[in-house]
């Protein structure tokens, strides 16, 4: 008797272990995968911000973080692009600034640019040496990250989000839309 309800004990056990992970095998959990698309350098006193692509050999990172350069935070502004489809957003247009432990400004800052996997082709990527643009091909709401690649003093790294808010182009809201 004790070996069958054993038995059977197990098999119930058996049974919801196997729904559970079917269960989990079906449902999944969801990732966000970021992907690096190039650098940015920070505005200085003598050259405006750019971003492109292999802006940084490993040997500027050395030598900046030799000198003991840090990033405590990064500005880049503005934080929301409102855009049509079809139009199109370039990087070195908007202000980006990396700042110093005493708010200094720290001018050519190494910054990588990532966006998120899953969005990369709708973002209608161009690259030059000299500036990244990103043109959508299709509606939605799409994060672009700039993080330092030099630390802070704690050791951490520091960057900036900014959303490219991006719509159907000559779309006019509904009145009935206002109406409470």
């Amino acid at each position: 008797m004790v070996g069958r309800c054993r038995m059977g004990l197990i098999t119930i056990l058996l049974a919801v272990a196997s729904g559970l992970a079917q269960a989990v095998a079906q449902e999944g959990p969801f990732q966000i995968v970021w992907v690096v698309i190039g650098e940015a350098s920070s505005v200085s006193d003598k050259d405006p911000a750019h971003a492109g692509r292999q802006l940084f050999m490993a040997s500027d990172l050395v030598s900046k973080s030799l000198a003991n350069v840090r990033v405590e935070q990064v500005e880049v502004a503005p934080i929301v692009n409102e855009l049509a489809i079809g139009q199109r957003l370039c990087l070195a247009n908007m202000s980006i600034r990396a700042l110093g432990p005493g708010k200094e400004m720290v001018g050519g800052a190494p910054l990588s640019i990532s966006v998120r996997q899953d969005q990369k082709l709708r973002l209608g990527l161009s690259r030059s040496k000299r500036d990244i643009c990103l043109q959508p091909s299709a509606p939605g709401e799409y994060p672009v990250r700039l993080t330092s690649m030099l630390p802070a003093r704690d050791g951490t790294t520091r960057g900036a989000q900014v959303y490219l808010r991006v719509s159907q182009p000559n779309k006019i809201p509904s009145p009935s839309a206002d109406i409470p």
